[in-house]
């Protein structure tokens, strides 16, 4: 049951009550006793997975085979706690800095292990607390994005009878996508072009690259992604389905509750209204010039390209 009692419209609603919370909540957990051994043989579907067999029972299973493997990701646990480690023994320290920065790999990559249970929130942290306050580092910026904004995207989805749709925007991103849906879109992109990356804008194609060969984007470039999607569609609703899609098709972080708020901050979720323009309304706008401004997209249209040039991530630790 979720202790809050109706969606919250924004971060800044949702943070003082999860400050709040946190002295209640962020403490390890007491393991849990083992009270009856299981005395029985071992069950019928019981199936033993080894490093050997592991291809096998992936051919086996009912799933997309054209979805080519991750560069980057290993699954399992012990995966996501050395991932864990390494951020916070190179990244912790940069992280409030440099995690806008997509060429300096400095945010956690925890997302596919959460997705996926292999590693709790809760675990994270409790590590990251203690491992600032023995090294004189502080963690709240990642602590913010971990629990603050991670709890306000479940919040809506808990709160939201349908994510999957424009009408769970607010009512000030409906009127101005209203009012402008019959915006000329010059140039239109058709789903399997946006899909293979075949685009003029070097950038954007590198971030559907990106989501092909290592199944995840970087949160800052994904915004820019999403909205380059929405200037290029016919219209705002074959833009929302077109990114459902593809973060269901491709990234291991997708069909998540943080999957579909931050596509619907594509459209105004969690966002306030801007200076009026073409096709957007008041919807914020991105740039590729703006994304040159602030980032070095060179370094990382590079890297993308040397991943799909070789078929290896030369990043990956």
């Amino acid at each position: 049951m979720s202790r809050h009692e109706k969606r919250n419209y924004g971060a800044y609603t949702i943070r003082p009550r999860i400050h709040k919370m946190l002295p209640e909540y962020l403490h390890p957990v007491e393991e849990v006793k083992l009270v009856h051994a299981w005395k029985d043989g071992t069950p019928e579907w019981h199936v033993q997975v080894t490093p050997k067999n592991v291809a096998e029972l992936v051919a086996g299973c009912e799933i997309d085979h054209t979805v080519a493997p991750s560069l980057s990701f290993h699954g399992g646990q012990s995966e996501a706690e050395r991932l864990l480690e390494h951020f916070l023994e190179a990244n912790l320290r940069i992280y409030a800095k440099e995690r806008n920065e997509p060429s300096k790999h400095a945010t956690s990559h925890m997302s596919p292990y959460l997705h996926f249970g292999m590693i709790s929130s809760l675990h994270i942290a409790l590590r990251a607390k203690d491992y600032a306050a023995d090294h004189g580092l502080i963690a709240s910026e990642y602590l913010e994005e971990l629990i603050v904004r991670r709890e306000l995207a479940f919040n809506f989805a808990h709160f939201t009878p349908n994510v999957k749709t424009l009408d769970a925007l607010p009512e000030w991103c409906l009127k101005t996508m209203a009012k402008h849906a019959s915006d000329k879109r010059d140039p239109q992109f058709t789903a399997k072009q946006m899909e293979h990356g075949e685009t003029y804008d070097q950038l954007w194609n590198a971030t559907q690259k990106e989501m092909l060969l290592r199944g995840k984007v970087h949160g800052y470039y994904r915004m820019y992604w999403g909205k380059k999607i929405i200037e290029w569609s016919a219209t705002y609703d074959d833009a929302l389905q077109l990114m459902i899609y593809l973060h269901d098709k491709y990234c291991l972080d997708g069909r998540d509750p943080n999957t579909y708020t931050n596509i619907l901050w594509c459209f105004g979720l969690h966002d306030r209204p801007w200076g009026e323009r073409p096709i957007f309304g008041q919807l914020r706008y991105m740039s590729y010039d703006g994304m040159k401004r602030k980032t070095d997209i060179v370094s990382y249209i590079d890297e993308v390209a040397q991943m799909e040039r070789t078929g290896k991530d030369h990043t990956r630790i």
